[in-house]
């Protein structure tokens, strides 16, 4: 198979993070990237549940530019209220292009019903 073959096909994946883990956190946006390079139309999905929503919280993460690079590249990060709750986490103390969805597992089985792939790299 030739790899600069182009398939009409667009790529589409919602990805399940989680862990509390910083690595695992930089080895998604590493594969994020790889994805982009491969395919710089793909529709990227992270849904941030449990300590994994750490990610996106502008005090906590050391990735803040990575990840404001991947949002101004189309690569949506979404973060699940119930953890939000739990976890006594307000909106404003995450980034601005996160979007919260009632719940990690609500969004992740819309996103497969919708065709989307689904992933957990960590």
């Amino acid at each position: 198979m030739n790899i600069n073959q182009s398939n009409d096909t667009k790529l589409e994946v919602v990805i399940q993070l989680d862990t509390p883990d910083q690595e695992g956190w930089q080895q998604v946006l590493h594969q994020i990237e790889n994805l982009l390079a491969e395919d710089d139309s793909a529709s990227v999905e992270v849904v941030c549940s449990g300590r994994g929503t750490d990610l996106i919280r502008r005090d906590t993460t050391h990735l803040s530019i990575e990840l404001n690079n991947l949002a101004a590249r189309g690569i949506s990060f979404v973060a699940c209220n119930n953890s939000l709750r739990q976890r006594s986490i307000r909106e404003d103390e995450l980034f601005p292009f996160v979007t919260i969805v009632p719940s990690a597992i609500g969004e992740l089985i819309r996103a497969q019903r919708d065709g989307k792939a689904y992933l957990k790299l960590v």
